[in-house]
C-alpha cells in the first residue's frame, strides 16, 4: 500500500476525530404572568412614555432635568459608554482581513566561513548573473510592501462573535437606562421628602402656636387661683418639646436639600418646590392596571437579556474551534539589494500568495473544556435573566400593593385629623370654664399635632411609593433610537455575510 495514501488516510482520520463537537444549550422559554390587573390594554400607550409624561411637577421635572445634565454619575457612565462603542466597532470588524504595510533597510555582512558567504561569493563569478546583478558585500536587502492574512469565516465563527460583541454593546447603553432611571427615582424621592417636610414645619408652627395660646392661658388661670404651678409646667414642656422636634425638622429639611444638590451636581441652592396640597396625582399605569409586557422594558432585565444572547453566541463561538480554519496569506512589493533598482525596476517585484488549512487534533480536550465552559456560563446567564425578571414582577406587585393600602390608610387618617382638630378647640373651651382640665387639652393637642404628622408621613410614603413603582417599571424610559438602529445594521451586515 502507498505510504503517502496512509499518511494522508490518517491526517484525515486525525481531522475527522477533532471536529467532533458537543450539543448546544436550549434554554427553556420563559413564562410570565399575563398582567397586574389590567383593566384595558394599554401597553402601547404605556410604553411610549417617558419620565416627562410619568411625573406631573413642573418643578420636579425642571431638577429632574438639571440632575440628567450635570450629575457626575451620569456623565461618568456615558464616557463608558463610549469606550463601549469603540470595543463594539471592533468587534464588528472582527471578520475583516488584517492587511498591514512593510517596509525595511538592513546591512549585513557575512564571514568568509559561513555557507551565506561562501555562497554569496561563488554566486558572483557565475556566467548567469548580468553585471547589476552581483550580490554586494556587505550584503544590503531593501524592501517595500504589504502584506495581508483573513481567516475565512465558514463556520460562521467571527459572525457570532460580532453578535456578542453588539449584545454587549446594547447592554452597556443600558447601563445608562439604568444610572438615569435611579436618578429620577432619587431626585423625586428626595424632593418629595423635602415637600413633606416643608409641611411638617407648617404644622409644628401652627400647633406651637396654638401651645403658646394654651401656655398663656395656664398662666392666666394660675394668676387668678383657679389653675396650679403642675398644669403651668406641663403646658411649658409640651412647648419645649414641640420647639425641639421643629429644630429636628428644620434640620432635616436642610440635609435634604443638600442631598439633592449633590445629585443635582450643583451648588446652588434656592430649590423651588411646590405644597405637599397640591401634589395630587395618580399614574395612568395605576389606574389601568399594569401589562406585565412592561417588565421587558426595565434596564436591568434588559441587560440581562442582552447577556443571554451574547452567551449563546460564546457557545456557538466555543463550538467552531472543533473545526478546521482556513487563513488565506500573501504579501507583495519590491525587494532588493539596491536602493537604486528597488522601485524603478520591475525585477525587483515580489509576491506570494498561499492559503493554510489548520484543524484541533492533540489540543481537543482543552477546546472541549473551553465548550463546556461557555455552555456553563449560558446557563447561567439564564438563570440570571429568569431572576431578574421573577424579580421584577413581584417588585411591581409590591409597589402596587403598598400604594393602594397607603391609599385607604390616607382615608381614615384624613378623617382622624378632622376629629383631632375638632377636639383641639373644644377642649380649650373646655378648660377656660373649668369643665376641662389641663391634661385634657395637652392630650388633645399632641394627639392632633402626631395624627397631621402621620398624615403628612402617610402622604409622603404615597408619593415616593409611586417613585418606586416608576423606577420598577424600568423608569418608563424606552429605549433609544439609535439603538434599534444599530440592531438593525448589525443585522443587515450578518444578512450580507
Amino acid at each position: 500500500m502507498n505510504k503517502r495514501y496512509i499518511i494522508g488516510s490518517a491526517l484525515l482520520a486525525l481531522l475527522a476525530w477533532g471536529c467532533k463537537t458537543g450539543e448546544v444549550v436550549q434554554n427553556p422559554p420563559l413564562e410570565l404572568p399575563v398582567a397586574y390587573g389590567v383593566k384595558r390594554d394599554s401597553s402601547a400607550n404605556l410604553a411610549s412614555e417617558n419620565w416627562r409624561m410619568f411625573f406631573e411637577d413642573q418643578k420636579l421635572k425642571r431638577l429632574i432635568s438639571n440632575a440628567l445634565e450635570h450629575n457626575q454619575d451620569v456623565r461618568k457612565t456615558l464616557e463608558r459608554i463610549e469606550i463601549a462603542n469603540a470595543q463594539m466597532l471592533a468587534g464588528k470588524r472582527g471578520w475583516l482581513p488584517s492587511v498591514n504595510g512593510v517596509a525595511g533597510a538592513s546591512q549585513k555582512k557575512f564571514g568568509d566561513y559561513t555557507m551565506d558567504g561562501v555562497g554569496n561569493y561563488d554566486t558572483n563569478f557565475s556566467e548567469n548573473l548580468t553585471e547589476d546583478q552581483h550580490i554586494p558585500d556587505p550584503y544590503k536587502n531593501f524592501m517595500v510592501g504589504a502584506e495581508f492574512s483573513w481567516e475565512l469565516d465558514i463556520w460562521g465563527k467571527f459572525k457570532q462573535r460580532k453578535k456578542a460583541t453588539v449584545a454587549r454593546w446594547l447592554k452597556s447603553q443600558q447601563a445608562a437606562n439604568l444610572v438615569k432611571t435611579q436618578l429620577i427615582a432619587n431626585v423625586a424621592k428626595i424632593y418629595y421628602r423635602i415637600v413633606g417636610l416643608d409641611e411638617e414645619i407648617i404644622i409644628l408652627r401652627k400647633n406651637i402656636s396654638h401651645q403658646e395660646t394654651a401656655f398663656q392661658l395656664s398662666k392666666d388661670l394660675k394668676e387668678a387661683g383657679k389653675e396650679t404651678q403642675l398644669a403651668v409646667d406641663q403646658f411649658e414642656a409640651q412647648l419645649l418639646n414641640s420647639n425641639s422636634l421643629l429644630i429636628q425638622k428644620e434640620r432635616e429639611l436642610r440635609s435634604s436639600e443638600l442631598a439633592l444638590m449633590a445629585l443635582l451636581g450643583s451648588y446652588e441652592g434656592g430649590l423651588n418646590r411646590t405644597t405637599l396640597s397640591q401634589v395630587e396625582f395618580m399614574p395612568e399605569v395605576l389606574e389601568i392596571g399594569v401589562p406585565a409586557d412592561l417588565l421587558q422594558r426595565r434596564p436591568d432585565v434588559r441587560q440581562s437579556e442582552y447577556e443571554l444572547e451574547a452567551s449563546k453566541a460564546d457557545v456557538h463561538v466555543a463550538r467552531a474551534a472543533f473545526f478546521p480554519s482556513l487563513r488565506l496569506f500573501g504579501s507583495a512589493g519590491f525587494n532588493a539589494f539596491e536602493m537604486s533598482k528597488l522601485l524603478l525596476s520591475p525585477a525587483s517585484t515580489f509576491y506570494e500568495a498561499g492559503a493554510g488549512l489548520v484543524a484541533p487534533i492533540f489540543n481537543r480536550s482543552q477546546i472541549k473544556v473551553a465548550f463546556e465552559q461557555a455552555k456553563a456560563s449560558q446557563r447561567i446567564a439564564f438563570l440570571d435573566y429568569e431572576q431578574t425578571v421573577l424579580k421584577a414582577y413581584l417588585e411591581v406587585l409590591d409597589m402596587v400593593n403598598v400604594y393602594s393600602t397607603l391609599d385607604e390608610q390616607l382615608a381614615l387618617k384624613t378623617d382622624e385629623v378632622l376629629v383631632l382638630r375638632r377636639s383641639i378647640s373644644n377642649a380649650n373651651t373646655m378648660f377656660s370654664v373649668g369643665y376641662a382640665n389641663y391634661l385634657d387639652v395637652i392630650n388633645s393637642q399632641n394627639r392632633a399635632l402626631q395624627a397631621e404628622l402621620d398624615y403628612v408621613a402617610l402622604k409622603t410614603e404615597k408619593l415616593q411609593s409611586i417613585v418606586k413603582l416608576y423606577r420598577a417599571l424600568g423608569g418608563s424610559m424606552s429605549a433609544p433610537e439609535e439603538l434599534a438602529v444599530a440592531t438593525d445594521q448589525a443585522q443587515e451586515e450578518d444578512d450580507v455575510q
